[in-house]
């Protein structure tokens, strides 16, 4: 399965960002804590330049501890600014906030020193479904931001005050133009920010299936009451399958809708915390 997803109103996002950055003076750039690399959109380095960004790793509720904990090394050898975040929660995303001042301080100084009481402005990007616009309704006092658990939901720019000293623009999720590495591309897949319509949910599962009898075998085994994980991944779909009881007529084993339920499981947390990507060696 070859994926490749990037209709017209990625390419006006990247322009409207492009036009945009002129007035930004930071920028928050949200990842998803389960596939962190995957969401490095490299089409977001030509727009940002030399823009301060603070990355939000969002959904870390969906990771180990221990894996927090290496990704937070990781990114800090790195020196990029890195906050970890549930962006569901108003309590989390205070973190955010305290996060975009500090890496914006020497603007404000700046200002600050011309007596000038500086309102930041920052862009919010990121990949499509990776919580943007949840963290900025979770940053507001109200809801503003429009949100949903598909891809694709945010088209146009949106400018939303969160209080006198900071202006958020959400911008629409941008994948990459071109998806040279498809073990990214699968892990965004799986993750639910390419289009489900494009893909073809049986590769799909299979795929993920493949991938975490590697990372977390005995995770399928206990969420799908498996005995033992067959070398075949068709075969553990078809287990799967088997123990939903989804049948077509016959009692043929009705596979795709077994794919469905285990995508949707992934995508939900149910089968387990863990993270699709690996830190590189540094």
């Amino acid at each position: 399965m070859h994926i490749h997803w990037f209709p017209g109103h990625m390419t006006k996002a990247i322009r409207m960002m492009t036009d945009e950055i002129k007035n930004i003076d930071g920028v928050i750039y949200v990842l998803d804590a389960r596939a962190p690399l995957s969401c490095i959109n490299p089409a977001f380095d030509s727009v940002i330049g030399s823009r301060p960004r603070l990355y939000v790793i969002n959904k870390f509720d969906l990771i180990e501890k221990t894996a927090v904990q290496r990704w937070t090394e990781y990114f800090n050898k790195l020196k990029m600014p890195t906050v970890f975040a549930d962006s569901a929660h108003k309590t989390d995303v205070i973190h955010v906030k305290n996060g975009l001042k500090l890496i914006t301080s020497k603007i404000t100084e700046k200002y600050k020193a011309r007596g000038i009481d500086k309102t930041i402005r920052a862009m919010v990007l990121g990949i499509p479904n990776s919580g943007k616009s949840t963290l900025i309704n979770s940053l507001s006092s109200e809801k503003k931001a429009v949100t949903g658990n598909r891809p694709g939901v945010t088209r146009g720019k949106q400018w939303i005050t969160i209080d006198n000293h900071l202006d958020l623009l959400d911008s629409p999720g941008v994948l990459y133009p071109d998806f040279s590495d498809q073990k990214k591309a699968t892990n965004l897949a799986l993750l639910g920010s390419i289009k489900d319509d494009i893909l073809d949910v049986t590769e799909l599962a299979i795929a993920g299936i493949t991938l975490l009898k590697k990372i977390a075998p005995s995770r399928l085994v206990e969420r799908y009451n498996l005995i033992a994980l067959n070398d075949d991944p068709f075969v553990v779909l078809e287990e799967i399958t088997k123990q939903r009881g989804y049948l077509l007529k016959g009692n043929v084993l009705d596979t795709e809708r077994g794919a469905t339920a285990f995508i949707n499981d992934l995508r939900k947390g149910l089968i387990g915390k863990f993270v699709l990507d690996t830190i590189p060696r540094t």
